[in-house]
């Protein structure tokens, strides 16, 4: 995959809330016998290191040292913190949104002082969306030069990845760098109301924060169900976001 702006996740460390559950039950059965993370501590279990080699290395390999605000103590909390409660509330605080929450992947990541929840936009995702993966729409996507230029290489060879994108703005882009709008066919595999945290994955797709499916309504999400819906105003007052893998550019402008 061609590098991207900012960090590449890996696609290994998402898992559906099933296989999370079975490492999880795993991980409650060492506790019983005294071999746990509690305290911020790591016993020294090889099973348990194995465990948490498999499904948090990122976390505690990755973006620990990446991080000045968060230390080996976080993470080791978090894993307890996940296993004991976060992970068998996570059906019932989000599955309202999705019509089978067990057949997408989740994973959680670091962010403004917190780990946090993400759901992979795949194309589980995007079929249980949209009931279909071919969603072609015409989009826009801030950058750079450089970034002009990696969306054409992709284009070239054929190694396209997902980006962020959108239809209406009614604030400008925070990142004073990126001063070009590239306007482009997609493919989209997910649409928002208003701008959704995501990362890269290395497969391809990108990720998006679950606490951003909230939306200033008291009858609606986040998530756009059907593209045109997020063709309104925005309550945010920001921009709608796309996500979508890029076909075609059509126009390259200067802000």
């Amino acid at each position: 995959m061609e590098k991207v702006l900012g960090y590449i996740r890996p696609a290994a460390a998402f898992h559906t809330l099933q296989e999370w559950q079975t490492v999880a039950k795993r991980m409650l059965a060492l506790q019983k016998q005294g071999i746990d993370t509690r305290g911020g501590f790591l016993n020294n279990h090889p099973e348990l290191h194995s465990l948490i080699d498999k499904y948090f290395s990122y976390q505690f390999y990755t973006e620990e040292p990446r991080y000045d605000l968060l230390t080996k103590k976080n993470v080791l909390d978090f894993v307890e913190d996940f296993i004991n409660h976060r992970l068998w509330s996570l059906d019932e605080e989000y599955g309202r949104y999705f019509k089978n929450i067990w057949d997408l992947k989740f994973t959680y990541f670091y962010s403004r002082g917190d780990i946090e929840p993400y759901v992979m936009l795949d194309e589980e995702y995007t079929t249980q969306i949209y009931g279909s993966t071919n969603n072609v729409m015409q989009l826009k996507h801030y950058t750079d030069m450089e970034g002009v230029a990696r969306l054409e290489s992709a284009l070239e060879t054929g190694n396209v990845f997902d980006i962020s994108a959108f239809t209406m703005a009614e604030r400008a882009f925070f990142r004073k760098e990126s001063n070009l709008v590239v306007e482009f066919i997609g493919n989209v595999r997910a649409g928002f109301k208003s701008d959704i945290k995501s990362y890269a994955i290395d497969n391809g797709r990108k990720a998006c924060n679950l606490y951003r499916l909230g939306y200033p309504s008291d009858t609606e999400n986040n998530i756009c169900y059907e593209l045109e819906s997020c063709q309104s105003a925005v309550e945010t007052a920001l921009w709608n976001e796309y996500i979508a893998t890029p076909m075609q550019i059509l126009k390259v402008s200067r802000i």
